[in-house]
Order: structure tokens, then sequence, then C-alpha cells
């Protein structure tokens, strides 16, 4: 499986990070301990979204659609939102 991921920084809530893998516990682990540059700043995270899929590409044009304005529209009505009781910050 692959999966698309979002990242909500526990001391910093309004910073969140998009990501995909194929091991979301692991990968987890590694923005934690500060191994990925672009969220070593923001860190301790926590995972408030992900999506699972059969097929890398499927993965990584679902994130890819995420970062436009759509896409950033739907997840924040359907997924950000509806995780979080409606008072999660906007990606």
């Amino acid at each position: 499986m692959y999966y698309v991921y979002r990242l909500q920084s526990v001391q910093h809530p309004k910073q969140t990070f998009l990501g995909t893998t194929r091991n979301v516990k692991k990968r987890l682990a590694m923005h934690n301990r500060q191994k990925v540059e672009k969220t070593a700043e923001y860190a301790p995270w926590r995972i408030s979204f992900y999506a699972a899929f059969t097929r890398k590409e499927r993965a990584e044009s679902f994130k890819e659609f995420l970062t436009t304005k759509k896409g950033r529209s739907l997840a924040h009505e359907y997924f950000w939102k509806a995780s979080h009781g409606g008072d999660a910050p906007e990606a």
C-alpha cells in the first residue's frame, strides 16, 4: 500500500505537512526524530489524516491534487475539518 498523509505540529498546530510513504508509522517516527529537514523545526508531529492507495502513482496524484486550490478546498471541507470537529487550521 501507498499512503498520503498529513501531519500537524503538536506545538504549532497551524503548521502542516503533506507527504507520501509506504509505512506511515515509520515515517512519522522519522519526522519526530527530526530526520526530515522540511519538518524538523516544528517537531513533534501527529498524523491528522491519511489515505491508502494500492498504486504509488495514485497516491502521488492525490497528494498533488491536495495542493491545488480545488484540492485544498475539498480537503478542508471533507478531511481536515471533519477529522478535528471543525476547528482545523487551513493547510
